[in-house]
């Protein structure tokens, strides 16, 4: 039976009959309804942004974090994530930061089983093979003051230094004494770690131009120390407050040696408080006036803190010898050192901030080790770098991560 369509029952618009012409208007409203539509989709997503962005910053405000960030949380706790051209922070807290540096730190050893110098990477390529004998106190130090007691294996790397089967002689150029010194004296420290850290710090030698070297080595002379003092005390008050500057005779050689002097002056004063002996008395004396002779060129330029160093050797010695001036002096120098903390390599930051934790600077510590999280710790490491976080080539100094893990111990004892 043929099929008959029945128009009654379906209407001929209803039908799929070809082609439907649409009125103009139609299309004008179509556009006009689009556009609508996206433009209050703009407007809408805008808003939910700003007021996420507008919460961050209030949030950052009341203290809970820096300005203009976003934290996001992974699952290695590590990543950070940064707006435009802000600082990042790190996702770790100070107690963090401070356990896997110990981690790492311990495994930073030699054949010998003491700690190397530096690790460096070029290009995420890394050598370890840096053999040191004076580089790991900083890390013992730290240690011993973040876990508030001693280890097995502290005690058993102090060995290692005394032993001459591995360790023939340390020659320092920074703070090794005064490293030992905090050991030496940490509450429930034993008999044998006080007789250890001793030994290592009075078998030390120094790196001295050779008219020095002859005297604490050889058969120098004694010192006049009440007329080298007050020449001091001139000197310095003729630099720090009357703002004179000399030019100093010294060549180029000799100032790379003289340097460290900063340093020495901490060291020979560490050494005169543990064993109240003449010739390190003399010691600070010399290295003081040596140092002077570099400190008032002001065409000398001291950037991996040797300037703190001898703030901290002029803050001891003023409080131990009862001289007040040295002591003011000192924190003159300090203060003058540490007003542009921005401007601070890796090694005059930390070293500032033995200081700072020294006279307990809070202040000036929390900015020291803020500013080195930001800039110079490495996430993926988790190792203080001596570059910023562009370069290709890194530093990661052992030394340098002691003495943040001391510096973080110092902030982490008040909290």
């Amino acid at each position: 039976m043929a099929y008959v369509f029945d128009e009654k029952k379906y209407p001929r618009l209803a039908l799929p009959i070809g082609k439907v012409k649409v009125p103009r208007f139609l299309y004008i409203s179509l556009i006009v309804l689009i556009v609508l539509i996206l433009v209050v989709g703009g407007v809408y997503f805008y808003l939910e942004n700003f007021k996420k962005s507008t919460e961050v910053v209030n949030r950052d405000v009341s203290g809970q974090g820096p300005p203009n960030y976003i934290k996001t949380v992974s699952s290695d706790s590590l990543k950070i994530t940064t707006k435009t051209s802000s600082e990042p922070i790190i996702d770790l807290s100070d107690s963090e930061i401070a356990d896997k540096a110990l981690n790492l730190l311990d495994k930073k050893t030699d054949q010998r089983g003491l700690y190397i110098e530096n690790e460096i990477c070029v290009n995420g390529v890394c050598d370890s093979s840096s053999p040191s004998n004076r580089d790991g106190f900083s890390v013992l130090d730290g240690e011993v003051r973040y876990k508030k007691g001693f280890s097995s294996n502290v005690v058993e790397d102090l060995r290692r230094y005394t032993d001459k089967s591995l360790v023939n002689v340390i020659q320092s150029d920074y703070l090794l004494c005064n490293f030992l010194y905090d050991l030496y004296n940490y509450p429930g420290a034993s008999d044998e770690v006080k007789n250890l850290t001793k030994e290592i710090c009075f078998n030390t030698q120094y790196e001295l131009i050779k008219q020095d070297w002859d005297f604490f080595y050889g058969t120098g002379n004694s010192v006049d120390t009440t007329t080298l003092l007050n020449k001091n005390l001139e000197r310095l008050e003729n630099i720090l407050i009357n703002k004179k500057t000399i030019s100093s005779n010294f060549s180029k050689t000799d100032f790379n040696i003289l340097k460290n002097y900063g340093y020495f002056t901490s060291e020979f004063t560490t050494r005169y408080k543990w064993e109240n002996k003449n010739n390190d008395y003399d010691g600070f004396l010399i290295s003081l006036d040596r140092f002077l002779d570099l400190y008032g060129d002001e065409q000398n330029k001291f950037d991996d803190g040797e300037n703190c160093g001898l703030a901290l050797g002029l803050i001891d010695m003023g409080e131990y010898k009862q001289i007040p001036e040295l002591k003011k002096y000192g924190e003159m120098v300090f203060t003058k050192e540490v007003k542009d903390v921005d401007g601070m390599n890796v090694r005059n930051m930390l070293t500032c901030g033995l200081v700072a934790d020294r006279i307990n600077n809070k202040e000036v510590l929390n900015k020291i080790i803020n500013r080195i999280k930001i800039n110079f710790y490495d996430t993926d490491k988790g190792y203080v770098c001596e570059q910023d976080n562009s370069s290709n080539i890194k530093v990661y100094n052992i030394r340098n991560n002691g003495i943040f893990l001391i510096l973080l111990s110092g902030i982490l004892e008040n909290d």
